[in-house]
């Protein structure tokens, strides 16, 4: 078990930023909207006013500001307990990614309306309850210490993400 709380925190900001920073380009949420043809910034989501909006560097301060606190509380939380709730938040993002897309296809092939399939709350509750069984049933010798692998995983993994989510912008 490690003692010292830097790579703690090191480890857990860099895998809490990466997942908020998926989160946010979804949900877009940036804490900042620069218009580099005015050269003007303004607080958080603004809509184009001339020329093309970048909302990177407000998504970037979004998930850094969000991911220190939580990386500083994950300092005082014991490894098992952390190791076990990366688990559950890998599980969960990859249940997410697969339930929210075989929603989509379904309602994309079916022959009436299924609004319902559109929507997130159903596939976010499905694949909490997948998570919440995959960890409860996950080995117990996988959680007696902190992986540092995450550091690298997570980040990859959140990459593959934006690149699924974005590969309509990209094949237009």
């Amino acid at each position: 078990m490690a003692t010292d709380k830097v790579p703690t925190f090191a480890l857990m900001f860099g895998v809490i930023c990466a997942v908020l920073y998926v989160v946010c380009t979804e949900v877009n949420l940036p804490l900042v909207t620069y218009h580099p043809v005015i050269g003007e910034i303004d607080w958080l989501y603004q809509p184009p006013r001339r020329g093309p909006t970048m909302y990177w560097y407000g998504w970037m301060l979004t998930s850094a500001i969000g991911a220190v606190p939580l990386a500083l509380l994950a300092t005082a939380v014991p490894e098992p307990w952390l190791q076990r709730a990366l688990t559950f938040a890998c599980v969960l993002a990859v249940a997410y990614l697969a339930v929210s897309t075989l929603a989509l296809w379904v309602y994309d092939n079916a022959t009436v309306e299924l609004e319902f399939l559109k929507w997130r709350w159903p596939s976010l509750a499905a694949a909490v309850i997948v998570a919440a069984i995959a960890t409860a049933i996950a080995p117990a010798a996988w959680n007696k210490r902190l992986w540092h692998g995450w550091i690298w995983l997570v980040p990859v993994g959140a990459l593959g993400v934006l690149a699924y989510y974005l590969t309509p912008y990209f094949t237009r």
